[in-house]
């Protein structure tokens, strides 16, 4: 099994998707120019110039120093001595925070995600939608062989991880097909990497009672992913066990670790 594989190359920033809202007087573009600028830093991209910032958004220079000059003032971005680039502040935590209390099934699930995880040896996380990607809001490691991929905050791909997939299911069919649109207009490249996995997973899904990934983002993780019901504001969650460093098997997936993983959402309905 090969060593852990160093992470994909970093996202860039999504076109701004502000541009769909032209025309609409109702939209306050200068409020989503700043918020997609905050989407820019990543966990690779910690540290970014105007310049930098200039490349990713298409923006004036210009706009975009009033831009970091007014979120360093607000404390959404905090500016490095040594470099003069800009990473995000701390005001950010103070954002998140109350979002990530209001899923209640993070504190009713951690006992029992953490138990599935040391009994299977793996790394176990609840995820929901953020565009067109999946957002970690709860995980549970199982020590050495923890996936150090997935953390609290971390995006995956929605259609190159089981995770996504699992979402997607649970969808109504419009709303999946909408989703699936999007993907195909915004994001082609992904969508011509995964698009056969992911409709293979559609479509056996009612076989297989789970979604799988073996290798597919990274050569050496594989997990399995079942969606979970709606939660407390009306948005769906889906459920996932990633396993790191072990031979993948995608049969052991689906019939020894699938059961398990279903037998764990539906004691959090």
């Amino acid at each position: 099994m090969p060593t852990h594989q160093t992470e994909p190359a970093s996202r860039t920033c999504v076109p701004p998707t502000y541009q769909d809202y032209e025309g609409d007087r109702e939209f306050a573009t200068t409020l989503a120019r700043g918020l997609e600028l905050l989407r820019c830093f990543t966990q690779d991209d910690q540290l970014l110039g105007n310049r930098d910032l200039t490349q990713r958004l298409g923006l004036p220079r210009s706009t975009v120093s009033r831009l970091t000059y007014t979120l360093v003032a607000m404390g959404y971005l905090s500016q490095d001595a040594a470099s003069g680039r800009y990473r995000l502040g701390a005001a950010l935590l103070s954002l998140g925070f109350p979002l990530l209390a209001t899923f209640s099934v993070r504190q009713r699930a951690r006992g029992a995600m953490l138990a599935l995880a040391q009994r299977l040896r793996g790394t176990v996380a609840i995820v929901i939608r953020d565009r067109l990607e999946m957002v970690c809001v709860e995980v549970a490691r199982s020590g050495t062989l923890a996936v150090d991929t997935m953390d609290i905050g971390r995006t995956y791909s929605m259609c190159g991880s089981a995770v996504g997939r699992a979402y997607l299911t649970a969808c109504a069919p419009a709303e999946r097909q909408r989703l699936l649109n999007q993907i195909q207009v915004k994001a082609p490249a992904e969508w011509e990497r995964h698009q056969a996995r992911l409709q293979l997973n559609l479509t056996q899904y009612a076989n297989w009672g789970c979604c799988v990934s073996t290798g597919e983002i990274y050569p050496d993780i594989q997990a399995v992913a079942v969606p979970l019901r709606r939660q407390e504001h009306g948005e769906h969650a889906a459920l996932s066990i990633a396993f790191q460093r072990r031979a993948l098997n995608e049969r052991w997936l689906i019939e020894e670790v699938g059961p398990q993983l279903t037998a764990l959402a539906r004691q959090l309905m």
